[in-house]
């Protein structure tokens, strides 16, 4: 059964078992959707009000394609709870190759790498797309119900949390790649990343508390 079938008991059982996987990628997949979920929830909060329609038709149609690519993205992040998992089981097996002779030794070497790589792209892929998203929200805070502030406050810690999450994902795997430059590549791209969603959950969140006075 996919994760993201489970019921949330069996789910969270699963997670706190001696199984390494599901962990921390998974989670930081999981925590970027309930983000999104929450933001979604906002706007349906919101664009049946009267203080939202009498807002610029412009702003209206800015608002609801921003919900649309929060809608997109959750489904996007749900997909990324199991391929996390999938990832970090190839890696599992690539370690369990035989390697009894030179042949065995460089094709377990060959999928070991390839497998490293997989469990990069993953949680690369959830920073990435979380951080995307976190971006909208600064259009979205002025326009939405303020009766919702808090969540979209934990909206912004879901999605950071995410990010964070998925960073260390990503930095654990690095020293697994033989190629350097792909290495170093990754490395600059988490750092870039985490700069910004620090810089904008920070910003984000002193304006939730100003309105939540």
């Amino acid at each position: 059964m996919k994760l993201v079938e489970m019921e949330v008991k069996n789910f969270l059982d699963e997670l706190a078992s001696n199984s390494p996987a599901p962990g921390g990628g998974s989670v930081s997949a999981l925590a970027a959707a309930n983000g999104c979920a929450l933001m979604i929830m906002v706007g349906n909060l919101t664009i049946n009000k009267k203080k939202f329609k009498a807002y610029d038709e412009s702003i209206q149609k800015q608002y609801l394609d921003y919900l649309d690519i929060f809608s997109r993205n959750k489904s996007s992040f749900v997909e990324l709870i199991d391929l996390d998992t999938e990832a970090f089981t190839f890696l599992m097996d690539a370690f369990k190759l035989p390697k009894n002779s030179e042949e065995e030794i460089a094709i377990r070497s060959v999928e070991i790498e390839k497998a490293t790589l997989g469990c990069i792209k993953i949680p690369m892929k959830v920073t990435v797309i979380a951080l995307e998203t976190l971006r909208l929200l600064e259009s979205m805070i002025e326009y939405s119900n303020k009766n919702t502030v808090s969540d979209q406050g934990v909206s912004v810690l879901m999605l950071y949390s995410a990010i964070e999450g998925a960073a260390m994902n990503v930095l654990i795997n690095l020293p697994g790649l033989s190629d350097e430059k792909l290495k170093k590549e990754y490395e600059k791209t988490i750092s870039d990343i985490i700069f910004e969603a620090n810089n904008l959950k920070d910003s984000l969140l002193e304006e939730i508390k100003y309105l939540l006075k």
